[in-house]
């Protein structure tokens, strides 16, 4: 993978300066299945941008039982914790599939970060879209009801549900994977999925 053309093409940057400053700074992690890349507590200490495969982030509830919080899909969407820069993650971010990230470390981006506009501007469309979306499931969880929350889910994540276990995409809806299936079930009946 070239480093230059990803961020230019995941990440619209255009600045030939910027763009050289990335690409000697970050590098491609290859990241298997099931493995973590950032785990609860852990200090971020690199950005991911996933340019392959998929994600989750997830926490625990009160009993213990992880609940699915966001998942990674676009290329360019980071793999960060919402608690900022070099704090203790509150969650911890699972890779689903083999994927492929450019990672790029934290103190080498952050002076850049105040001295670039295009950076700047590019950080805040990533923070705004994050935003959205999880206004967006939300407001899912809180004004649909079940079956819509999993059609919800399905227009919005095209093609995700056959990628990724189901008991993820329940936790992620808010429902238990007995209720998912039954959900699937009844709109396979009626010709709906």
């Amino acid at each position: 993978m070239e480093i230059r053309a990803f961020y230019r093409d995941a990440l619209g940057v255009r600045d030939p300066q910027l763009l050289t400053m990335l690409e000697e700074n970050s590098h491609v992690v290859q990241v298997d299945k099931g493995q973590k890349v950032l785990d609860f507590g852990e200090i971020c200490t690199e950005i991911l941008f996933l340019a392959s495969g998929i994600f989750r982030g997830y926490f625990l509830d009160a009993r213990g039982r992880d609940v699915t919080d966001c998942f990674g899909v676009l290329p360019g969407m980071p793999a960060l914790p919402c608690s900022g820069f070099e704090k203790p993650s509150p969650i911890c971010i699972e890779v689903l599939e083999d994927s492929e990230f450019v990672a790029i470390p934290i103190r080498a981006l952050l002076p850049h970060l105040t001295a670039s506009m295009e950076l700047m501007s590019i950080y805040n469309m990533l923070l705004q879209e994050s935003l959205k979306e999880h206004w967006e499931n939300k407001i899912a969880l809180g004004q649909y009801s079940a079956a819509e929350r999993y059609q919800w889910f399905l227009k919005s994540y095209p093609g995700l549900i056959d990628r990724v276990p189901h008991r993820d995409v329940a936790s992620f809806l808010g429902m238990t994977p007995v209720s998912l299936s039954r959900i699937r079930r009844e709109l396979r009946d009626k010709g709906e999925a």
